[in-house]
C-alpha cells in the first residue's frame, strides 16, 4: 500500500476518532447539563417569603397609635426583673445585684422603676449629722436622727448660739470685761439647753453634745481667759460658737420612702464623700463642718445604682465600695495631697453604719469577668440579673411593641403613627434582632427611630407618621454614616479594587467581609484566591504569615486541612502545598465566615474548575464539610447586591449563604424587588458539595465503593490531581523528616532518570 493511501487512511481514522471524541464530549456535556439541571432544581434560590418577614398592618387592630393603650411596664425582660425582685425581697446584706445587658434594653430604666416602687413601700432612711468632738477635735462624732430631723437640729443649735451671743456678752465683747460673769444655769441660755436636752432625749448623741456645750461654756466662764472669751476665738482654733453647730451630713424626706440614688460619675469623692480643706494661718485646715456626703451615704438605707464600667474605671472608688460593703460601714475619706506646700490637718470622722443595696449595671459579660478576676465579687454581689437583647416575635410581643410606640408618642410629644408605620417599625425591630422570629429588646434604638421618623413627617408637613416616613428616616440614617462605604464602592467602580462579577476564574471566589464602623456596618465582596502545587506544607494562609490573621480566621484555615485530609488523604498521603490570601486587603482579617469560600478556591484550583464570579459566598465550614452559620448575613447579601447593581444585574448573580442563616434574613426591600424580578438570587446550602456545584456547574461527586470519585466530578478531579502530586513527589523527593533532636531534616532530592 502506498504512503499516500496510508496517509489518507490515517487521516480518515483520525477524523473518525475526533468525531467520536466530539460526540462523546457532547454526550458528556449533555449529561452534565442534565445533572446540573437536576442540581438547580434541588437547590432552587430562596423564595421571597424566606428573604424578609413582613408585618401586616391589618393584623395590628388599629388605625393609629391614638387608639393604642400606652405600655405600662417592660418588653420581654422577665428573667432580669425576677432576679432584681428576688434581691429586693431578701434582707441579708450581701445580696447586691449585677444587672447585665446590652445598652438600650431598659436595664437602667427598668431597674430604677423597680427600685422606686420598692422604696415607696419602705420607711424613710435616717438623717445623719456630724458634731464637733470636744475631747478629740480631729474625730467628729456621727449622730443618727429620724428622717427630716437633721435640719431641725441644726436650726435649734443655731438658735442656741444666738441665745449665747445675747446672754453671754462677756464671752464675745472685748470691751465688756467690767461686767460680772453670770451663772450660765441662771441665764436664758441655760433654760434653752435644758429644753434641747428634753427635746432630743431619745437621741443620746445629741444629748451628749448638749452636755458638752454646757460644760465648755462653764469652763470658759470660769477660766477667766478674757481675751479668748471676749474675742470668741482661740489662738489656733475656730470661733467657739462654730463648735456648737451641726453639720447636716445627710437628710431625707420623711414622706419619700427609702432613697434611690443613681450616681452617674462614681469617682472616689463622689462615692464615699470628701473633706473640703480651707486655708488658715498655719496651713490647710478642716473640721467637722468640712465633710460632704457621697452617694453611698445618701443612699444609705436604700438603693445605689451605678454603671459598672464607670465604677471600674476608678479603682480607688471600686475598692472603697467593696470595703464599705464588706465592713458594713462607710467613712468619709479625703486623703490630703502629699505634695501640698502647706501642712494639712487630718480628720478621722466616725464611720456610719451601712445598710444599702447596690445595683451595678453593665455589659453581658461583665459579671463573669468580675467573678473571674475578683474573688470578693461572688460574695458581695450574689444576684445576677440578665437582660436579653431580643425577645420572641409572638403576638403579645408585637402588641407590646405597639404599646411602646404609643407610650413614646405621648412621652416625647411625637406625631401619631399610622398602623403601616408601626408595622414598618416592628419589621425594623426584627432586622435589628437579625432574626425574623425575634424582635430586638433594645428599645432605646427603636425610640431613636421613632424620633427621626417624626422629624421626617414634620418636614413633609404631615399630621401622621406613615411607613414612607419610617423608610426615609432609615435611609437618612444610613446616609449619615456611609461615607466610607461610598468611597470603597467608588474604588470598586473605578477598578482600583478589583472585583469580578461576570466571569469564571479558576482558584478565585468572591468572599464577603463585614466592616464595623461603630453604629454602622456594611459589607463588600473580597477576592479570595488560592494557588496549589505539590508539596507537604499543607494549606498556608498568607494573612497568618504576615500577622494579619486573627485567631478565628486562623482556626478556619486550619479546619480546611482537616477537611482535605478526611476527603482525600485516606488512600494516599496528602501531598499538597496551597497558598490562600485575601487580595487587596491590608488590615487585619478575623472570623471564620470565609472558611467555606477559601475551601471553594482551593478545590477550584486543584480540580481546575472555574468558579462563577457573579456568585459571592459566605459561611463557616467544619472538618466534615458541613456549612455553618455566620454573622452579618444581611449586610453581606446587600453588599454584593450593591456591587452587582452598579455593574448591571444579569439575572445570574447572587449570594450563597448557610442554610442555618435563612432565619436571620431581613433584606432591604430593594433586594427583595430584584429577587422578585429574577435579577438576583440567594441560595442556602448545608454542605460544601452543594456550594461547589452551584459555583462551578460541575457535580461534586459521590464516593464509590473503592473510595474513589467519578473522574469528571469536582472531587474526582481533585483526587486525580492530588494523586499526580504524590506520584511526582515520590519521583523527585521525600517529605521532611524529624531528626532525633526534633529539628527538621530535609531529604535529598533525587534527580529524575534520563
Amino acid at each position: 500500500m502506498c504512503s499516500d493511501c496510508i496517509s489518507e487512511r490515517s487521516g480518515s481514522v483520525a477524523a473518525a476518532e475526533i468525531l467520536r471524541t466530539r460526540r462523546k464530549r457532547g454526550r458528556t456535556a449533555r449529561g452534565r447539563s442534565s445533572k446540573m439541571s437536576r442540581l438547580r432544581t434541588r437547590l432552587e434560590p430562596l423564595g421571597l417569603q424566606d428573604l424578609r418577614w413582613r408585618c401586616d398592618p391589618a393584623t395590628l387592630g388599629f388605625e393609629t397609635t391614638d387608639e393604642v393603650r400606652p405600655l405600662d411596664g417592660f418588653v420581654g425582660q422577665e428573667r432580669g426583673v425576677s432576679a432584681i425582685e428576688l434581691a429586693l425581697r431578701i434582707s441579708e446584706p450581701d445580696y447586691n445585684v449585677v444587672v447585665a445587658g446590652a445598652a438600650g434594653t431598659g436595664r437602667t430604666s427598668v431597674t430604677l422603676d423597680l427600685l422606686r416602687k420598692a422604696a415607696v413601700a419602705r420607711p424613710a432612711s435616717s438623717d445623719w449629722c456630724y458634731l464637733h468632738s470636744f475631747r478629740e477635735p480631729d474625730r467628729p462624732i456621727a449622730v443618727e436622727l429620724p428622717a427630716g430631723k437633721g435640719p431641725e437640729l441644726a436650726a435649734d443649735l443655731h438658735e442656741l448660739i444666738e441665745q449665747c451671743r445675747a446672754d453671754l456678752p462677756s464671752l464675745i465683747d472685748p470691751d465688756d470685761g467690767k461686767h460680772a460673769l453670770p451663772d450660765i444655769a441662771m441665764l436664758a441660755v441655760g433654760q434653752r439647753l435644758a429644753a434641747l436636752r428634753t427635746k432630743y432625749a431619745p437621741i443620746p448623741g445629741v444629748v451628749r453634745h448638749i452636755d458638752a456645750i454646757q460644760e465648755n461654756l462653764s469652763q470658759r466662764v470660769k477660766s477667766s481667759r478674757a481675751a479668748e472669751a471676749r474675742s470668741g476665738a482661740g489662738a489656733l482654733g475656730p470661733p467657739i460658737w462654730t463648735r456648737f453647730e451641726a453639720n447636716v451630713f445627710v437628710t431625707q424626706d420623711p414622706a419619700a420612702g427609702a432613697p434611690v440614688v443613681c450616681e452617674p460619675n462614681p469617682t472616689f469623692p463622689n462615692l464615699v464623700g470628701r473633706i473640703d480643706y480651707r486655708p488658715s494661718p498655719v496651713g490647710m485646715d478642716a473640721d467637722f463642718r468640712s465633710m460632704r456626703a457621697g452617694a453611698i451615704q445618701r443612699a444609705n438605707g436604700g438603693y445605689l445604682v451605678m454603671n459598672a464600667r464607670d465604677l471600674l474605671a476608678n479603682r480607688s472608688a471600686y475598692g472603697a465600695l467593696k470595703r464599705a460593703l464588706r465592713e458594713g460601714a462607710v467613712t468619709v475619706e479625703s486623703p490630703p495631697d502629699e505634695n501640698a506646700a502647706l501642712p494639712v490637718a487630718a480628720l478621722r470622722p466616725e464611720p456610719i453604719p451601712l445598710r444599702i443595696r447596690v445595683e451595678l449595671i453593665g455589659d453581658p459579660g461583665l459579671y463573669t469577668l468580675l467573678r473571674n478576676r475578683d474573688e470578693g465579687v461572688a460574695r458581695l454581689f450574689t444576684v445576677k440579673a440578665e437582660f436579653t437583647p431580643s425577645v420572641d416575635r409572638t403576638a403579645p410581643a408585637i402588641q407590646a411593641y405597639a404599646s411602646f410606640i404609643a407610650r413614646s408618642v405621648r412621652t416625647h410629644g411625637l406625631l401619631r403613627f399610622s398602623a403601616d408605620a408601626v408595622a414598618r417599625v416592628i419589621e425594623e425591630g426584627a432586622g435589628l434582632a437579625e432574626d425574623r422570629d425575634r424582635l430586638t429588646a433594645q428599645l432605646g434604638l427603636v425610640k431613636d427611630l421613632l424620633v427621626e421618623s417624626d422629624a421626617t413627617a414634620r418636614a413633609r408637613a404631615q399630621q401622621t407618621v406613615r411607613a414612607v416616613d419610617v423608610a426615609e428616616a432609615l435611609d437618612a440614617r444610613g446616609r449619615r454614616s456611609d461615607l466610607i462605604e461610598e468611597e470603597l464602592q467608588r474604588l470598586i467602580d473605578q477598578g482600583v479594587v478589583a472585583i469580578e462579577t461576570d466571569s469564571k476564574v479558576v482558584g478565585q471566589v468572591n468572599g464577603l467581609a463585614v466592616r464595623e464602623l461603630g453604629d454602622y456596618a456594611f459589607a463588600r465582596p473580597t477576592r479570595i484566591t488560592a494557588r496549589t502545587g505539590p508539596g507537604f506544607e499543607g494549606v498556608l494562609d498568607i494573612e497568618r504569615q504576615t500577622h494579619l490573621s486573627g485567631p478565628s480566621h486562623t482556626k478556619g484555615v486550619l479546619t480546611l486541612e482537616g477537611y482535605l485530609l478526611g476527603k482525600y488523604g485516606q488512600r494516599q498521603p496528602l501531598a499538597l502545598t496551597a497558598r490562600l490570601t485575601f487580595e487587596q486587603t491590608y488590615g487585619g482579617v478575623d472570623g471564620d465566615s470565609a472558611s467555606s469560600p477559601e475551601l471553594y478556591a482551593v478545590l477550584s484550583s486543584l480540580g481546575e474548575v472555574p468558579i462563577d464570579q457573579g456568585i459571592a459566598v459566605t459561611g463557616s465550614v467544619d472538618q466534615r464539610g458541613d456549612v455553618q452559620a455566620i454573622g452579618g448575613v444581611n449586610e453581606k447579601v446587600e453588599g454584593h447586591f450593591v456591587v452587582c447593581k452598579a455593574r448591571g444585574l444579569t439575572g445570574h448573580q447572587g449570594v450563597i449563604i448557610p442554610k442555618a442563616n435563612v432565619r436571620n434574613l431581613m433584606l432591604d426591600p430593594e433586594v427583595i424587588d430584584a429577587v422578585a424580578a429574577g435579577k438576583f438570587h440567594v441560595w442556602a446550602v448545608t454542605s460544601i458539595d452543594e456550594g461547589i456545584e452551584l459555583l462551578t456547574g460541575v457535580p461534586a461527586g459521590q464516593a464509590q465503593n473503592d473510595g474513589t470519585y467519578p473522574p469528571e466530578s469536582v472531587h474526582g478531579r481533585v483526587q486525580g490531581r492530588l494523586a499526580a502530586y504524590a506520584e511526582n513527589l515520590e519521583r523527585y523527593g521525600r517529605p521532611p523528616q524529624s531528626s532525633p533532636n526534633g529539628r527538621s531534616r530535609i531529604a535529598k532530592t533525587r534527580r529524575p532518570a534520563r
